[in-house]
């Protein structure tokens, strides 16, 4: 396979993404791959040097000699088509990162990309006066800027399991894989360690042979916080110990202030920077390693220093789980006080037990070996070639009022598929005729139309009547397909334009039901039925006009008198008190129109006989009698009469009929 590596930093930097591709590179190479490196120089033209092509590129000195190049090289281009590229791994996301992107999409290549920097975690950089809302804004930047860079690859290398869960929450959609970066153990094996050049380096800085050393290598900035165990230094008691730091950064002279405030200079060591193949020396000087930062994607010098034989003292952090466990391989400490509290703990332990935990400390990290590191990467190679075979064409391109319908097609589906998607999406992959989509973006677009359709149909069926959030809710419930949290960001959405609103609602409602001399209670009771929020439906309902409530109660009743027949005046009087209080009107308001009600003109008498008829009819046909006079005396009492002048009733018409 021809592998193109795009890469704004590598030899002679040292840094973790420089050791994670050589160490690639190298492995790809030894199994028989052409690998090509495609990074940058501190200078105005472009370079050659064997399979290592570099491009013009400006040293950034205040983002510790980063060197960025321009997205674009015309030269270049036609230099890569040479190259005959299978894949290209793109490794950093600026310059030549970019530049790597573009031609991967000119000479039509798969793109593998791994993340190898937390960038919300270095905003400080472009937040000198840490203001909150620039802060905000930055990380919403990394955020959107790496779900955009991850989703144009057809695969995401992950170092850790956090950097991959930190781009799900980005939202990045691409198939993401943790790969530890892979480590050749041989460079970092004592046996393989000049030793004599280990005691010149103690020597050198003034390192007596019963002094005990704890090192920290990497950047020096302020990301890494190693003001943490600096500040530590102040409350170790062991005299003959000592800090050894070994690296360069923007961050140095501060510390060296700050060691010099802390009266710490006999105690804490600077080296300044030092070159690749010097580093395992500087390990081999020491007796244990520690590091204070939170802001690993994996932690190389963590593996490296546990190659070494070097327990670990460091904070807690995802990217060290089953790397350095308590009491076992390292300690693991929350404050600089703690820090200094077990580093004086552990150099009281005698030589055996020393010499246990620089053995446990070697047997974390084989599973960092690098021939594992290379068959895994390789595995991903193939897949994202495979991937990208899978990709289709965009064959037709339809522009809607607020959408955009793309025909997309490849080899293996007899016909074009149409899809919906967002005028977002449309400018965001850059979609134009005859441009190449993976398999990942399509089937990521079919998704998103499932809500761009419900979002549709939502929207014609509200301009034709007006629905509850949670009647519509119930409506996208039926919708295959669309899961509940698309649901909701639908509703979200619906109700920030203004197409959903539950108070607007029951307002409009509360107007119609009034007509129809609803009371306020059942108004209420009505809108909660419909998933309404209680407060909402109060907040409206105190615009309800309680003057009006009685008068209301008092027109339903006066039509309740016409249609409550053949019952005394006392039931007439409580089935209307009742019929109101079902209408929704309140105890107090049905009460207080039962006041106002006007039964003069009721003539009793004539209701009793009316009710006695109407018994008899009924009951005639069954019954003869005292069985009938029985029924029609107890069926008059459930009418409210009473029984004593239903039974004179009876008589006075018996004695008429007579």
């Amino acid at each position: 396979m021809r592998i193109g590596l795009f890469t704004d930093t590598y030899t002679p930097d040292i840094n973790g993404v420089v050791s994670s591709i050589v160490t690639l590179q190298k492995e790809l190479e030894k199994n028989g791959h052409d690998v090509y490196v495609i990074t940058n120089h501190k200078a105005a033209r472009m370079k050659k040097e064997g399979n290592v092509l570099r491009l013009p590129g400006l040293e950034l000195k205040w983002l510790y000699g980063y060197k960025l190049s321009t997205p674009y090289h015309f030269a270049a281009k036609e230099e890569i088509r040479k190259m005959n590229l299978d894949v290209i791994h793109v490794h950093t996301e600026f310059g030549v990162g970019m530049f790597g992107r573009i031609v991967a999409k000119y000479l039509n290549i798969p793109v593998v990309t791994t993340y190898h920097t937390m960038y919300e975690d270095y905003t400080h950089y472009i937040n000198r006066f840490e203001l909150d809302e620039v802060e905000k804004v930055s990380k919403k930047m990394v955020s959107t800027f790496s779900r955009m860079i991850s989703d144009s690859a057809q695969a995401v290398i992950s170092p850790s399991q956090k950097t991959k869960e930190t781009l799900q929450k980005y939202g990045v959609k691409t198939p993401i894989y943790v790969i530890p970066t892979g480590l050749n153990f041989e460079k970092f094996n004592r046996r393989n360690i000049d030793m004599e050049k280990v005691k010149e380096i103690r020597h050198q800085y003034g390192i007596q042979e019963d002094e005990n050393v704890i090192v920290f290598v990497g950047r020096i900035a302020q990301e890494k916080s190693i003001d943490v165990p600096i500040e530590g230094f102040r409350y170790v008691k062991n005299p003959k110990t000592k800090l050894m730091i070994v690296g360069g950064g923007p961050q140095l002279p501060e510390l060296q202030e700050m060691v010099k405030n802390y009266h710490l200079e006999d105690k804490v060591i600077f080296t300044d920077k030092k070159t690749r193949d010097e580093v395992p020396l500087y390990y081999a000087c020491a007796d244990c390693f520690v590091s204070a930062s939170l802001t690993e994607t994996q932690g190389m010098t963590y593996i490296e220093s546990l190659a070494c034989e070097l327990p670990v003292f460091a904070r807690p952090d995802d990217v060290l789980k089953d790397l350095v466990i308590e009491n076992d391989s390292g300690f693991l400490f929350e404050t600089p006080q703690e820090f200094a509290e077990k580093l004086d703990c552990f150099f009281e332990l005698s030589e055996e037990e020393r010499d246990a935990f620089r053995k446990r400390a070697k047997e974390k990290v084989i599973q960092y070996d690098s021939n594992v590191f290379y068959s895994k990467v390789i595995s991903v190679y193939y897949q994202a070639i495979d991937d990208f075979e899978d990709a289709y064409e965009v064959v037709r391109i339809k522009m809607l009022d607020d959408y955009v319908r793309i025909y997309v097609e490849n080899d293996k589906d007899d016909q074009p598929l149409h899809i919906l998607i967002s005028l977002e999406d449309y400018f965001t992959y850059k979609i134009r005729l005859h441009a190449m989509l993976d398999r990942y973006a399509v089937a990521d677009f079919q998704r998103k139309e499932i809500s761009l359709e419900a979002y549709r149909s939502a929207i014609r069926k509200l301009r034709i009547k007006d629905y509850t959030r949670k009647e519509m809710e119930t409506y996208f419930n039926h919708i295959s397909g669309l899961s509940k949290d698309s649901a909701q960001s639908i509703l979200d959405e619906l109700e920030e334009k203004g197409y959903i609103n539950d108070y607007r609602y029951v307002c409009d409602k509360m107007d119609s039901m009034q007509f129809s001399l609803t009371g306020k209670i059942k108004i209420r009771r009505v809108m909660i039925a419909k998933g309404v929020d209680p407060e909402v439906v109060d907040k409206a309902l105190m615009n309800y006009d309680d003057n009006l409530e009685v008068d209301k109660a008092k027109r339903m009743a006066e039509k309740l008198m016409i249609s409550v027949k053949d019952k005394s005046i006392s039931m007439k009087k409580k089935t209307i008190l009742k019929k109101l209080m079902l209408q929704g009107f309140d105890m107090g308001v049905a009460t207080e129109c039962m006041k106002l009600l006007d039964f003069t003109n009721e003539d009793e008498n004539a209701a009793l006989e009316k009710t006695i008829l109407k018994a008899q009819r009924n009951y005639a046909r069954r019954f003869q009698g005292n069985q009938l006079r029985y029924k029609i005396v107890m069926y008059c009492v459930q009418k409210g009469f009473q029984r004593e002048k239903v039974i004179n009733k009876l008589e006075e018409m018996e004695w008429n009929n007579e």
